[in-house]
């Protein structure tokens, strides 16, 4: 019945798909504050939630708490009516997620991405996975009701395809037309969204972060991915952001040249590959460090390498994410600024590998934006949901496929 959601609606069913969403929205929910949501006439609103609960889409759910008369019946959305399949495709891993309608993992795979992990052996990756994770809960296509998928950019989402991506470890990520591939391999509905997208709106439906009404997203790592909610909304944004991402806001004029071609940007002091440029420059201009003893070239010095030595208190590989991190700050700075955000949510490798880089960066940010908000107080996270937020969020997008006007992921 949910794929019908998406098509052309009489009244009724525009009511009955209107309920559905709040349900799955505000669940374990009274028939009272249904009524209240939907304007419908208590009788009409009863009719139409027994015509769910008989196609099999919602249960009762227990008592609410009384207002004077009887407990109200409350009603949720049964978690396991259909199932979705969540995608998170980054510069460094690939995630497949199985979930419920209550985005619950019920399987899950992972593959590394490395310089053999073109778009062929990943959507081979991804279909096989997804096939495999089916078989097993004897689920067939008419069971799923699609798969989303969280990418990096830059995209062309309405069509599916990944366009041009930098960073890549292996070739032939320009213009690879996702969507259409996969709906052909697994005959399933599928939807593409930037993975800095499903990822806030992943840690946004978390009971803890639903009060907030303005939240900034932060994903850093080899890139630099923002997510944004305001008044409650997710916003989108244009398929415009280019192949080199979201982290060129300038936080030094005479600075360092960017990969994008500018001067002075985010990128340019605090990304993966900015730190690891900064390592190597400084041992080669004979800086002490426990780095030394672990690589004999050290050109082969990793990120994995530089956060060991940042957690075993290495003072040179302390300096260098000091510095990176305090770059970072003003950038976040910049963003409270603008946007005013009740809650920042910092992911990525760069702040859940080291908790110098987290707590300059947030120190940073703080003291910067009391300069101007000195009453604002800002909650950082480092999320809830790990690794998995744009896998889960890339889930919740392909369900509001069918439950939204637009068929977008508001």
């Amino acid at each position: 019945m949910i794929k019908q959601f998406a098509g052309v609606l009489s009244p009724k069913e525009k009511s009955l798909k209107e309920l559905y969403s709040l349900i799955t929205e505000h669940g374990p929910i009274s028939r009272i504050d249904l009524v209240k949501y939907t304007r419908l006439k208590q009788t009409t609103c009863s009719r139409l939630i027994d015509e769910l609960i008989e196609n099999g889409l919602v249960i009762e759910s227990g008592y609410g708490q009384s207002s004077g008369g009887r407990k109200p019946v409350m009603y949720e959305i049964k978690a396991d009516a259909y199932y979705v399949i969540g995608i998170d495709i980054s510069r460094t891993y690939t995630k497949v997620l199985l979930l419920n309608l209550s985005f619950s993992i019920i399987d899950e795979a992972t593959l590394t991405m490395d310089e053999k992990t073109t778009p062929d052996v990943t959507i081979e990756f991804i279909a096989s996975r997804t096939k495999t994770m089916m078989e097993r809960r004897g689920l067939a296509s008419d069971d799923v009701l699609g798969a989303g998928i969280g990418a990096i950019g830059p995209l062309d989402r309405e069509n599916g395809i990944i366009l041009n991506p930098i960073y890549f470890s292996s070739p032939g990520w320009e213009n690879v037309p996702l969507c259409s591939i996969l709906s052909e391999k697994l005959n399933i509905k599928t939807v593409l969204e930037y993975g800095a997208n499903t990822a806030t709106l992943a840690e946004y439906q978390q009971d803890s972060f639903k009060k907030y009404r303005n939240v900034v997203s932060i994903l850093k790592g080899v890139g630099i991915r923002n997510g944004l909610i305001i008044d409650g909304r997710l916003v989108q944004g244009a398929d415009k952001l280019g192949a080199f991402g979201q982290g060129h806001m300038v936080v030094d004029v005479h600075g360092r040249k960017c990969v994008c071609g500018g001067y002075g940007c985010i990128h340019a002091y605090s990304s993966i590959p900015a730190i690891q440029e900064e390592v190597v420059k400084g041992l080669k201009r004979g800086y002490p460090s426990i780095l030394r003893e672990w690589r004999t070239n050290i050109e082969e010095i990793n990120f994995d390498d530089i956060c060991r030595a940042v957690n075993e208190g290495d003072s040179f590989a302390e300096g260098i994410i000091k510095d990176a991190a305090y770059y970072s700050g003003i950038g976040l700075a910049n963003l409270v600024h603008m946007f005013f955000p009740d809650l920042i949510i910092l992911g990525g490798p760069l702040y859940t590998k080291m908790d110098l880089y987290y707590n300059v960066v947030t120190e940073i940010a703080t003291n910067r934006s009391k300069v101007i908000y000195p009453e604002h107080e800002i909650i950082f996270s480092k999320g809830l949901l790990g690794e998995n937020a744009g896998a889960i969020g890339a889930g919740r997008a392909m369900l509001n496929y069918y439950l939204t006007d637009q068929n977008t992921i508001y």
